[in-house]
Formats: C-alpha cells, structure tokens, sequence
C-alpha cells in the first residue's frame, strides 16, 4: 500500500495566493478611499508693510504693496468641489495717517492695480479659480494696496487699516466626493447657484504701514575761479547751496575736505600730478570761519542766508559761501586744477 506523501510547495515566482492578493486589494481600496481630513481655513489679523521710503519719492509716486488679506484654507480637496468665497469691507479711513495727523490716501483691491474696495459691498469670488483664489503666502488670499502720491509730508511711520469680513465654504473632507465643509457662521450652502444666506462672516483687521524718511534735493552749482599767471592774481568766488528737505525737519549741512586734503587744507589738484593749489571755503559771503564737515564747523538750517526755518518740503534754504585760494602758496605750473567737494546733510 503506498502512502501520501503531502509537501508544501512555494508558489511559482511573481505569484502569490488568490486570497492574499484579494487581502491586500482591499486593503489598498479601504486606504483610498478613507477620507482625508484637509486643514481648516483659518481668519486671523494680517498686516501690510509698503517700506521705508523718501517723501519725495511718496510725493511724485504711488506707493504698492501686497500681503495676505486675513483668510488662508488648504485647498487641496477643495478643488473637487464647489466653492463660495466672499468679502466684505466693513470699514476703513482709506488713509495713512502719520505725524502731527498728516495722511496719505490709499485704495485696497484684489487685484494689482485693480478696482478699488468700497465699504458695505459684498466682493463674490466664488467663480474665481481655487489656485489664483489662494495664491499668496500660505495659501492666502492676497489683497493689493496702493497710495496717492502725496507732497509735503514729514518723516515718520504712517498707519492704517481695512476692517474686512470673510464668508466662506470650502470642502476640507473627501476624495473623490466630498464629504465635509469648513465654513464660515451661519453660512448656508445652496443646493445651486449663488447662496442667498452667507452668514455673519468672521472679521478681521488688516494693518497698513509706510515708513516716510527724511531725504534733501541739493543744487550746487560750480565753483569756478577763472584763470590766471599767479596764485595772488585770483579773487575770492561767492556761490549758493540751495537745499530743501522732508517738511518740519530742521538740519546742518557739513562740506568735507575735498579729494585732495592734507594736513587739514584742501587742494586742488592738475590732473593726476603732484601739483596742487590750495584753498579754503568759508561759511559765509564775508565769514572768514572755515564750513567744514563736523561740530561746529557746519552749518545749521536755522542759520541759512535765506528762507533761514523754513521746513515745508517745496521752500530751498540758500547758504551763500565765499571760496578763496590761500595766500603765501608758491605758484605751481600751468595747468587745470580742480577738487571735488561732498555736501552732507544730517538731521
């Protein structure tokens, strides 16, 4: 009688039992189709910096920036599913307001350069594609600010802001289908079309800043002494400075030394030679005080030979200078000599 002999033989290569192929299929399907919870959108205060910039450049320029406008989702799965976004502007001054109460007008859109936001109309962005929609940092929502151009401005930090209320539904369950909404109070889905009932919203401050800095237009005209045969056959030149700068600002103005100083004298020089001329700049048509570059060597805004306190940003202050060569040099050879001099304003 022969017996039976049972082995356990393994499975061809590549191929596994029906049954643990059946397993892992379903398993695969119940992971694809367990639902993926996304993050929640998020409403929370946000802020805008347009810089630091010259008031004379707020004055002849519109000022721009972008940041997020308060209202961030995840929108992945939500691109799945029909969307409602809406927004509200519930108040605003639409200015920047700065020091001694001075202000800056400004316009927020949605869009670079785009329509302005007015207060009480409801902005519907539910037709906007997901992706353009929540293109700012974080998947933001951005929002676009940008000034009137402005004179006469003092220096400082400028603030204001957009009070805004968002409305929302967005899906932030499902797959294929989905499941759950993240949406904002009391905002009720419609079956289709436009919601007829968007809620209460959830509101949010957005803070708008510029910073205004203090800046000069100088006009220096040059200073010329004619020519000559000998050092004591030049007369003393008289020029003006005219200055003005950011309005309410008083200041000093500084000249330093030349590209050509030594031991404390300016010079100017012939060319790339090593022949010089010196000379001196006094701080007045008949002044015989040395305008230099620190303490009390420079000039103060208060002193100006005319418009001598007058910080209204469009009025120059004029400071008239008496240029002389210094008596007792040896006359050097022929030539064309020059130096340059750098004007410096501190406030």
């Amino acid at each position: 009688m022969s017996a039976l002999i049972a082995r356990l033989l393994p499975a061809p290569l590549g191929r596994r039992p029906a049954s643990r192929f059946l397993s892992a299929l379903a398993l695969f399907l119940a992971l694809a189709l367990s639902p993926q919870r996304a993050a929640a959108c998020t409403v929370s205060a946000a802020s805008t910096n347009l810089g630091s910039v010259s008031s004379y450049s707020v004055a002849s320029t519109a000022q721009q920036g972008s940041g997020s406008s308060g209202l961030q989702c995840d929108v992945a799965l939500a691109l799945l599913a029909t969307h409602y976004v809406a927004l509200r502007v519930d108040a605003s001054t639409f200015l920047l307001t700065g020091p001694s109460g001075q202000t800056i007008p400004f316009v927020a859109s949605l869009a670079q350069n785009g329509t302005p936001l007015t207060i009480g109309t409801l902005q519907n962005l539910s037709s906007t594609t997901l992706l353009s929609l929540f293109s700012g940092t974080n998947n933001s929502i951005p929002i676009y600010f940008r000034t009137t151009a402005t004179s006469a401005l003092r220096a400082g930090t400028y603030t204001g802001f957009l009070d805004v209320r968002w409305f929302y539904s967005v899906c932030t369950l499902g797959v294929a289908v989905c499941l759950a909404y993240d949406s904002s109070p009391g905002f009720v889905r419609p079956l289709l079309g436009t919601p007829t009932n968007w809620g209460t919203g959830t509101a949010v401050r957005i803070s708008i800043t510029l910073v205004v800095q203090n800046d000069c237009i100088i006009t220096a005209p040059t200073a010329a002494f004619g020519s000559a045969p000998l050092v004591g056959s030049f007369n003393p030149i008289t020029r003006t400075i005219l200055i003005r700068c950011s309005a309410g600002t008083a200041y000093t103005v500084g000249l330093d030394d030349g590209s050509n100083a030594a031991s404390g004298l300016r010079r100017m020089r012939a060319g790339t030679t090593a022949n010089y001329l010196q000379y001196e700049i006094y701080k007045t048509a008949s002044s015989t005080d040395r305008w230099g570059a620190t303490g009390s060597a420079r000039r103060s805004s208060a002193s100006a030979d005319s418009n001598a306190g007058t910080y209204d940003s469009l009025t120059s202050q004029g400071y008239t200078y008496r240029a002389a060569l210094l008596p007792g040099q040896v006359t050097p050879p022929a030539g064309a000599y020059s130096d340059t001099i750098r004007i410096d304003v501190a406030f």
